[in-house]
């Protein structure tokens, strides 16, 4: 009697987790659907708010205040952030309800001092990118959120599978009971998950107009202390070498680094990437595509910088001649790296070896040669004429 006992429980455990996969795909697709029929509000561009955007806007910076020295980046070990929290093998934190959003597998927890991180988790190719693109980005000089990649997060009250739970129960409408029921008294583990702490500064948003795109750089003025020519180009170029395809404004930010509080004005702004997953691919993290991706548009007398064989998701990067004070201001940069520092960057983020066999971080080799040679194209190349 015993195997047919056993071929029972087998084919019940087969239904359950059928319906299990059937009530997550109708949840994600009741989300996305209410997400893309959600009524937009309008925009009053007349309004203090938005004039102060605009305003920051124009004013924005790309690097930071101070540029660290690429040469000196410790690539092999997770970033300060800005409270000074280094993560290393473990974390500890409380699961933290809020709604969730996007693909990738994710939650908020509560640290102990009371900060909240974001933790992504699962087997996705994002977490490395996110990781390698947010250190090399710092390195450089530019503005980035503080990931770090650790072996172990404890996380107090996670449920089961805590991306995917929550948002059945939000294509339920059950979120609040799901919340209530939570259990912190118990723990769960997620190996090798990334912990995120935001860079410093507020968002500077205007209603449902979050984040900005890329022709809004047009509107940055370096007489009125915005950044350079050469600066928004070289963010631009910095963008396409990592193949950033997923590059929506909800995915850049504008911050504010400082705002006294007797000031509608922005003193400081900032325009910054975010949600880096889906980078070295196009897609995320994807050595032959990677090398097989382009700087520069081909067929062009110019230094055309372009994403136009990457996948368009809501993108708003379109191929923009790039000035050679740009090129050359990438270039300088990227030179100062060696490749202990470039084997470090891909050894620490575990990104897949070239085969995808073995365990991650062991193909680093490969990932510093397709490094190297889209340097070569930004800094041996022809000068441009702008």
């Amino acid at each position: 009697m015993a195997r047919p006992v056993r071929k029972r429980v087998l084919w019940v455990t087969l239904v359950v987790a059928g319906v299990a996969a059937s009530a997550i795909g109708v949840a994600q697709w009741a989300i996305h659907r209410a997400q893309r029929l959600r009524p937009v509000a309008p925009i009053d561009r007349n309004s203090p708010e938005w004039l102060a955007r605009e305003d920051a806007l124009a004013r924005a910076r790309v690097f930071l205040p101070e540029r660290p020295d690429p040469a000196a980046h410790d690539f092999s070990r997770n970033p300060k952030d800005v409270h000074g929290h280094r993560f290393d093998r473990e974390v500890r934190c409380k699961y933290v309800p809020k709604r969730t959003s996007g693909t990738t597998p994710k939650f908020d927890c509560a640290l102990e001092d009371g900060d909240v991180v974001k933790v992504k988790f699962g087997r996705t190719h994002e977490i490395q990118g996110e990781v390698a693109a947010t250190r090399l980005l710092s390195a450089l000089g530019f503005p980035a959120d503080y990931v770090s990649l650790v072996e172990h997060v404890r996380c107090d009250g996670c449920p089961l599978s805590p991306f995917r739970m929550r948002q059945i129960f939000e294509g339920l409408n059950l979120a609040e009971w799901f919340d209530r029921h939570l259990d912190y008294g118990k723990t769960r583990d997620f190996r090798w998950a990334s912990v995120e702490m935001k860079f410093e500064g507020d968002a500077i948003e205007v209603g449902d107009a979050k984040g900005w795109n890329w022709t809004d750089l047009e509107a940055v003025r370096a007489d009125r202390g915005g950044a350079t020519r050469a600066e928004l180009d070289a963010l631009r170029l910095v963008a396409v070498l990592l193949a950033y395809w997923d590059n929506k404004p909800t995915n850049q930010r504008l911050v504010c680094l400082d705002q006294p509080a007797d000031d509608p004005l922005c003193h400081r702004p900032l325009l910054m990437l975010q949600d880096l997953g889906a980078t070295f691919g196009p897609r995320k993290v994807d050595l032959d595509r990677w090398s097989a991706t382009p700087i520069w548009a081909a067929d062009t007398a110019g230094c055309v910088a372009t994403m136009e064989s990457l996948p368009y998701h809501g993108a708003t990067f379109k191929p923009v001649a790039i000035s050679e004070g740009g090129r050359r201001l990438v270039a300088e940069r990227l030179r100062q790296l060696t490749e202990q520092q470039m084997l470090d960057l891909f050894r620490a983020s575990r990104f897949p070896n070239e085969a995808d066999v073995g365990p991650p971080g062991t193909g680093a080799e490969a990932w510093v040669e397709v490094l190297q040679k889209k340097i070569h194209e930004i800094a041996d190349r022809s000068p441009c004429a702008l």
